[in-house]
């Protein structure tokens, strides 16, 4: 980018900060019609991509300062580019989460008492499980537009010993359901029978654990004393221990 054209560009910024006095700060993707009238760009490509390429290379540079309107929004795994009224400062709506959506469910996943259980179990088996494992055969129904089955996650396949650990939750009464949830209950049952279906199929041991087995809070998560939870888990893998 030249020095020229980044003249035009802060033009361009100080311009729309004139002309729209009632905004502090934009975008940057909703300089570039202004850009492109103003001859900077062509056109525009993924919704201010061209603007962005510009501040990244200035940034790579430490160059920024040239356009002294942006303001980037640095997180974990990308950097979010705005544009702001001189002497004002960028001041989100929300507040940014800096952590990603991928992170985040991660974070959810291994957070979660599952997650905690298998675990455990590893721990008592000596093995590492394969949580979430499918097998190519071990699929549901089509989908909607009639192309294509999701494979069943198992929830840990411990393949050296044929093992096939599933939790559950006490089923809640069917009369307390509304009509979806009641489907959704119909599939996860439907889905539970293909399971032990496969299972059987391929001569590995299932062995279902309710999580009523272990000590529980108000809002039936785990209290998680592991202790306890280690000499329950013992009890029901014991013909593997």
């Amino acid at each position: 980018m030249s020095e020229e054209n980044i003249a035009k560009i802060n033009e361009v910024i100080t311009h729309y900060f004139n002309t729209n006095t009632s905004i502090d700060w934009i975008p940057a993707k909703a300089i570039m019609p202004a850009l492109i009238e103003a001859g900077v760009f062509n056109k525009d490509v993924k919704k201010g991509l061209p603007i962005r390429k510009v501040f990244r290379k200035l940034d790579l540079e430490s160059e920024l300062a040239k356009i002294p309107a942006v303001h980037a929004e640095r997180r974990l795994d990308t950097i979010y580019w705005y544009l702001v009224r001189p002497g004002k400062k960028y001041a989100p709506k929300e507040l940014i989460n800096p952590i990603s959506k991928k992170e985040q469910n991660l974070l959810t996943i291994q957070n979660s008492d599952e997650y905690y259980l298998v675990n455990l179990c590893d721990e008592l088996l000596k093995q590492k499980a394969s949580r979430k494992h499918t097998f190519d055969t071990l699929v549901g129904n089509l989908h909607k537009r009639g192309k294509g089955r999701t494979k069943l996650p198992l929830d840990a396949y411990y393949e050296d010993l044929k093992l096939v650990l599933e939790f559950f939750k006490k089923n809640e009464p069917t009369d307390k359901l509304d009509e979806k949830e009641q489907e959704r209950k119909a599939q996860i049952k439907y889905y539970d029978q293909l399971k032990k279906k496969a299972i059987l199929n391929k001569k590995l041991r299932l062995i279902e654990i309710n999580y009523a087995l272990f000590e529980c809070n108000e809002a039936n998560k785990l209290v998680r004393n592991t202790e306890n939870d280690t000499l329950v888990l013992r009890g029901v893998l014991k013909d593997f221990i």
